[in-house]
């Protein structure tokens, strides 16, 4: 079966700012403040992530920067790391707004990047691609979310799926054997309340978390070409398929399955929770296994797919997943700027870049196809994850990747709030059609 690998989040600009992208392409907020690249002096490159954490992936990404600006090769990388999502979101479509863009960026591809591609102010990177074609080489086949026709205005820095996390000390001393379908995890979480201990703590404040739970369930009920009929209104977000689908995460809220009150609780603050013994599940990607190490329930911790619905079990292997997080470089108008930006680009995605990552994190799942360092010891659930992920025949983003309106995920994100304040899933179908300029 043909893997769809897909990802996308909304960054909604209007005709003005458009308009903005256009002519600030290759304005001095989107270039080096030490020289201009064309005369030979030293040019920074501004680099804004979402990597400035404690976790080791950040640690290690920030390593790296260190040490290439210790390379004294005419380039520096001045990092802007913004950890939370929407604000980091947010903060980027508002520098695109305002002509001060930085030269590279972390994004999700499809529908995050189209209005910069429609605005002619991301670099195409098949021109060094050609140049450097074991650079290209390098990656899996996972370029689909940054291609434009015959362009490609990015490439993937990470490979992912979401899986679901478990304390073993917790479900073994409840008598709970890890969980394969939702309804086994329904179980294991009825027990769980009932014995006063919190199923997940569910970090809703960070709105992505309960949007990531709709896909994976809707990927679970309905299969990957939900997303297509969403994109085309042929299903729509108030229909009978996806009220079943807020129904279930409602009733879950309220059966205490996420904790007291999910939208007091950020991201960090769930992970904190789940690390420190607080509570017994998490769904995160593959990466999560680095943030295990040296904590309260380290050895304490272990793995499996997202469960799947009993009677749907044709879309086991159907799965959130794929390319994950890619670079993006802006054209900045000088050609040594941007060649400067592609440098770093390379050094921060090369097989040392990941081969040091893998050392790093014990293990993992990598864009980039590179050799083990010999003193690499990979842990045992990292080699449970890769058995897990060659079961999966295919992998979807979020279900708005596609979607015609680019506003889609976070409109969805946001609504699903509601599920969790005094919201209904009737109103919160309807507040998302509201806001469709497509039906």
């Amino acid at each position: 079966m043909k893997k769809a690998l897909k990802k996308g989040i909304a960054c909604t600009l209007g005709a003005a700012m458009i308009f903005s992208l256009t002519a600030c392409g290759g304005s001095s907020g989107n270039g080096s403040e030490k020289g201009d690249g064309s005369k030979g002096e030293n040019i920074e490159i501004r680099l804004t992530s979402r990597w400035g954490g404690e976790e080791t992936l950040s640690k290690y990404f920030n390593q790296k920067i260190e040490e290439f600006n210790e390379l004294d090769n005419g380039i520096t990388i001045v990092a802007d790391n913004v950890t939370d999502e929407q604000q980091y979101f947010d903060k980027l479509s508002s520098q695109f707004g305002a002509g001060t863009q930085p030269n590279v960026f972390i994004n999700y591809g499809g529908t995050s990047i189209k209005d910069y591609i429609d605005g002619g102010v991301l670099l195409d990177l098949e021109p060094y691609f050609e140049e450097d074609p074991e650079w290209r080489d390098s990656f899996l086949p996972l370029f689909d979310n940054w291609q434009d026709g015959e362009a490609t205005y990015g490439v993937p820095v990470m490979l992912y799926q979401i899986l679901l996390y478990y304390n073993t000390d917790i479900l073994s001393a409840n008598g709970i054997e890890e969980p394969k379908t939702i309804e086994e995890l329904e179980a294991a979480c009825d027990k769980l309340v009932a014995a006063g201990i919190t199923p997940f703590q569910l970090g809703e404040s960070s709105n992505f978390r309960a949007g990531h739970l709709l896909n994976n369930l809707c990927y679970k009920a309905y299969g990957g070409d939900i997303a297509d009929k969403l994109a085309s209104r042929e299903i729509n977000y108030d229909s009978e398929e996806m009220l079943e689908m807020y129904v279930k995460i409602q009733k879950w809220n309220e059966k205490g399955y996420f904790g007291s009150n999910p939208l007091s609780v950020d991201n960090n603050g769930e992970k904190a929770a789940f690390l420190s013994g607080e509570s017994a599940f998490r769904y995160d990607g593959a990466w999560f296994v680095g943030e295990i190490t040296g904590t309260e329930v380290d050895g304490k911790v272990d793995v499996t797919a997202f469960p799947y619905f009993a009677e749907k079990e044709e879309y086991k292997a159907c799965v959130q997943g794929g390319s994950g997080q890619g670079f993006s470089i802006t054209d900045s108008g000088d050609e040594a700027v941007n060649d400067a930006a592609v440098e770093v680009v390379k050094y921060l995605t090369s097989k040392d870049y990941y081969a040091g990552l893998e050392k790093a994190s014990n293990g993992g799942i990598y864009p980039v196809k590179f050799e083990s360092d010999p003193e690499t010891e990979i842990d045992d659930m990292t080699v449970k994850i890769k058995g897990i992920v060659d079961e999966a025949e295919e992998f979807h983003g979020d279900m708005q990747e596609i979607d015609p309106e680019t506003h889609m995920l976070n409109t969805v994100r946001t609504a699903l709030q509601g599920l969790f304040l005094d919201g209904t899933p009737e109103s919160c179908g309807e507040e998302i059609v509201s806001q469709e300029e497509v039906k």
